[in-house]
């Protein structure tokens, strides 16, 4: 669906909401469950001040754990995000974002606003699942740092015992909240990223940023002039790993809005990411000050929603791109590779490299694995399950079954001491067997073959913790 919006520029004095729909305010006095929580007098200062809506009494224990969706609300709110200078084409819903949302949930708006907003979330998002340490705080700096919020330094590392265990895409967001204290190490210098947030340790890592901002005021950087360097960095962060930027170029010279806009589409186009499609092209009035090299790629951008032309119908390609417009044309371009995978991407065979961060990211910190593998070797179903099965049993994440075999049709072509871990796994539903009864162990694994095994492991993991 094509979605025509405005980005909006948050203010670093936004105010901190903290609703939670369909609850009543709390006062101060009713916190009585936060007793022993640590830093409690700054959630009571934050309600003091009007700044925590919606939440009940009994919501800021401290074993009470935060949702999915109510840690988006959560960010959402606190940085002051909406939709009331964004025009829609057509009226959107969660569900254009998030496959697993429910349009007429409490959360929904929430959902949309983050989406719009170019939050980094998956879509796969499970509003009910709870969040983690590590997801929380990369959600809460990502949204910060996108809306241009903190001002440009280079954080002191922080050394920590665990950080073996932090997600490799989740590291360099939870480096810069620690040396910017929105989180703290525990007394043995740990950040358990992989333990539950709850309400409290959110709401105070959030009074910790607001605080962090009001002390440190970004410059006054987004209407400035950004270096070709500093271009060319939003377009490797929007494209992602497919990018291929062979380019030579000035470190400090200016960028165009024409230069930049050409240069994001292209990376996309070259790296397949971009949809083929039929530009019907628009009338730019100052399509006379256009390369015609880039007018193409100027005409795309503006079908693909990534660019819009001013009032009086310019694009103003000479201008030279700003920080918070060169933002903002990466930020929607995110945006539209997230809502429109690149064709084909979900049948990309992995590699092993790949293959092994999808069972990490499945077992989580008990995993051990200790595996030295060619990272660009490729992997099959057959040993990527035995991999996957036995990273569960070995750090005692599954559950003790008796096995029935079933019948495999291609069994022969199955490795012996594969074939225990390929029955567990169906026995446990992590796998299936093709309408032929055939397990295909010889296949590459698919992006959507690991995801699905992936997501399996989880809702067995999570209802493991459940009993």
């Amino acid at each position: 669906m094509k979605k025509s919006f405005k980005i909006i520029t948050m203010s670093a004095a936004a105010a901190l909401a903290l609703s939670f729909a369909g609850q009543e305010f709390a006062s101060a006095a009713a916190f009585k469950d936060i007793n022993n929580v640590q830093d409690k007098e700054k959630i009571i200062a934050l309600q003091n001040s009007g700044l925590i809506k919606g939440i009940s009494a009994d919501r800021f224990g401290p074993n009470i754990s935060i949702s999915e969706a109510e840690g988006v609300q959560m960010i959402v709110n606190a940085l002051g995000l909406n939709l009331d200078t964004i025009r829609f084409i057509k009226e959107p819903h969660a569900t254009d974002y998030f496959k697993n949302a429910n349009d007429s949930a409490w959360y929904a708006q929430a959902l949309i606003i983050a989406a719009v907003h170019n939050l980094d979330l998956p879509a796969d998002l499970n509003p009910g699942q709870k969040m983690t340490r590590e997801e929380f705080t990369y959600q809460l700096i990502h949204a910060i740092e996108a809306s241009g919020q903190l001002p440009m330094v280079k954080p002191v590392v922080v050394d920590y015992k665990d950080q073996d265990q932090v997600k490799v895409e989740y590291s360099g967001a939870i480096q810069r909240a620690l040396s910017y204290g929105v989180l703290k190490l525990d007394a043995s210098g740990k950040l358990n990223p992989k333990k539950e947030i709850t309400r409290a340790e959110a709401a105070v890592a959030i009074s910790n940023a607001l605080s962090y901002l009001k002390a440190h005021p970004a410059p006054a950087a987004a209407d400035e002039v950004i270096t070709a360097q500093e271009a060319v960095q939003l377009i490797k962060d929007a494209v992602g790993p497919e990018a291929d930027l062979q380019i030579k170029i000035d470190p400090n010279a200016g960028m165009s809005r024409e230069s930049f806009t050409y240069l994001l589409v292209h990376t996309l186009q070259t790296s397949g990411q971009l949809p083929m499609i039929n530009v019907i092209p628009v009338d730019v009035t100052d399509n006379d000050q256009i390369d015609i090299l880039n007018s193409g790629a100027i005409q795309t951008a503006i079908a693909f929603g990534f660019v819009k032309l001013d009032p009086s119908g310019n694009f103003n390609p000479k201008t030279s791109i700003t920080r918070s417009d060169a933002t903002a044309i990466a930020n929607n371009a995110k945006a539209y590779l997230k809502a429109h995978p690149a064709p084909g991407a979900e049948n990309e065979t992995l590699t092993a490299e790949q293959a092994v961060q999808f069972i990490k990211d499945a077992a989580g910190a008990a995993a051990n694995l200790q595996i030295k593998i060619d990272p660009n070797t490729s992997v099959t179903r057959e040993s990527f399950t035995y991999l996957l099965v036995h990273t569960l049993q070995t750090s005692g994440q599954l559950p003790m079954i008796k096995l029935n075999p079933v019948e495999i049709k291609d069994n022969d072509k199955i490795d012996i001491l594969n074939s225990g871990a390929i029955q567990t796994a169906i026995a446990l539903k992590i796998v299936t067997l093709d309408a032929e009864g055939k397990f295909n162990p010889q296949n590459g694994i698919t992006r959507a073959d690991a995801t699905a095994m992936v997501s399996r492991v989880q809702e067995i993991l999570k209802g493991k913790s459940n009993q």
